[in-house]
């Protein structure tokens, strides 16, 4: 079987609605007033990314935002439907990207695969200037109740011909650090969460390049892309998309990723949810053209 030969990533859940964003080359916006209702913007992502290649088409749902009711809302708004979906990925076990995920394997009623990693499933907290947030727990049985089929996979898995879930991402890049306060208590321990857990989705598009989705880059979004270029084979990059989770980072490490994502290559730089207000203003003037902000509704389409 031959590569994908077209990738479209739709935000279903997303920190941003803007309906006067303009629409790039590369990205479709959602127009307000031809929609069913109205869509909501939520701390949170969930992707539905279709991918097909002649007439194999495949559908995967990457995350389901902070809370089932705002997920189902938005896509019925954008007139998606649950049986569409051909499998689920979860990137990593923070509430943000599974709060809806119980209540869309009830809504859909079907059984599916559900691709993670094993640590999602510990507790996790934060510890901020503010205090304790948390903890959370995603509950395994929960999902084994719903019927799902779980695939918990720390390493590298291939889901079609050409697309890749990454297992774990080493952490190679000098300036790409853990996040601040994060905590998760594993076999009843206290201990710093390194964020193993978190995986990214990578289609490899042949001469294209590679469609990177990382949708909170806690490894860093340079050693995703640098290990998304070893796992495929591909050293050229088409499009990046996600959350960069850089709105806590100092200016040296903003401007190191910045030239990361420069020297990538990629023709776009599609960024939302954690990646920051000003840090999302800098990639814009520094990316130009390159560079969209994610809203609710938006949908890139990446060709062959």
């Amino acid at each position: 079987m031959s590569l994908p030969e077209k990738v479209s990533v739709t935000a279903v859940v997303d920190n941003y609605l803007d309906v006067f964003e303009p629409p790039t080359p590369l990205v479709e916006r959602a127009v307000a007033g031809k929609l069913k209702k109205p869509l909501l913007a939520g701390h949170g992502l969930a992707f539905l990314v279709d991918i097909t290649n002649g007439e194999d088409s495949f559908c995967l749902l990457v995350d389901t935002g902070n809370a089932f009711e705002s997920f189902r809302h938005n896509m019925e708004a954008l007139e998606r439907t649950p049986t569409e979906v051909d499998g689920l990925f979860l990137s990593h076990g923070h509430p943000d990207h599974y709060g809806g995920l119980l209540g869309f394997l009830e809504w859909r009623g079907e059984p599916l695969p559900v691709y993670c990693h094993p640590d999602v499933f510990w507790p996790k907290y934060l510890m901020t200037p503010r205090g304790k947030v948390g903890p959370w727990k995603l509950e395994r049985d929960k999902l084994e109740a719903a019927g799902v089929e779980l695939h918990c996979n720390s390493e590298v898995q291939q889901l079609r011909q050409g697309v890749y879930l990454t297992g774990e991402i080493p952490r190679r890049t000098p300036f790409e650090g853990p996040m601040p306060g994060a905590k998760i208590i594993k076999n009843g321990e206290d201990m710093d969460d390194p964020l193993v857990d978190e995986q990214a989705l990578v289609v490899n598009m042949g001469d294209k390049g590679l469609v990177i989705l990382s949708t909170c880059s806690h490894p860093g979004i340079v050693n995703t892309i640098n290990y998304a270029k070893e796992i495929t084979g591909n050293s050229k990059v088409y499009a990046v998309i996600g959350g960069l989770h850089l709105a806590q980072v100092s200016q040296e490490v903003l401007n190191q990723t910045i030239s990361g994502l420069k020297e990538s290559g990629a023709e776009l730089v599609l960024t939302g949810h954690c990646t920051g207000f000003r840090p999302n203003c800098t990639m814009n003037r520094e990316l130009g053209s390159r560079f969209a902000v994610s809203c609710v509704g938006s949908k890139a389409t990446l060709a062959a």
